[in-house]
């Protein structure tokens, strides 16, 4: 991928490789069959904090500019992967949850690992580009300042 243009590009992606190195290593370990609690608690705080965060911030922010840009289709296919992130991430959230956790939690954490690592490339290839051409430099200011608040 080349270099982002706009800050808001550069904070999501930077936020995308964070999130696929998690789901790499979740995925390794759930494979393994020996969920280390350690990365279990790294990735429900990453659906308490980064990722809805993320997603809502993509929803309110970018997706209704998109769309206003013409790029409605984008935001559809967006929207649904947004939907079955969170649905895994509720399932992954409660099979890890429980004391002590059952057989749900391999496949659950499998998917959902599976659902944003996918989810979050796709957004490398699209959204990112997408927003490059779209944000004027107030604009990406603005969001940019609103995000990190």
């Amino acid at each position: 991928m080349q270099a982002s243009a706009t800050q808001v590009s550069r904070r999501l992606h930077e936020e995308h490789v964070a999130v696929i190195a998690l789901c790499g290593r979740l995925q390794a370990s759930l494979a393994a069959g020996k969920p280390d609690d350690a990365l279990l608690r790294a990735a429900l705080a990453a659906i308490d904090e980064e990722v809805e965060r993320h997603f809502v911030f993509e929803e309110k922010e970018l997706f209704p500019r998109l769309e206003e840009a013409g790029e409605g289709d984008l935001v559809d296919l967006l929207l649904e992967e947004h939907a079955a992130v969170r649905d895994a991430a509720r399932r992954f959230a409660a099979a890890a949850r429980q004391d002590p956790p059952g057989a749900e939690l391999r496949p659950a954490g499998l998917e959902f690992a599976e659902r944003l690592a996918s989810h979050a490339q796709k957004e490398e290839m699209s959204l990112l580009p997408a927003l490059d051409n779209l944000l004027d430099e107030a604009t990406d200011a603005e969001l940019i300042l609103g995000y990190a608040a």
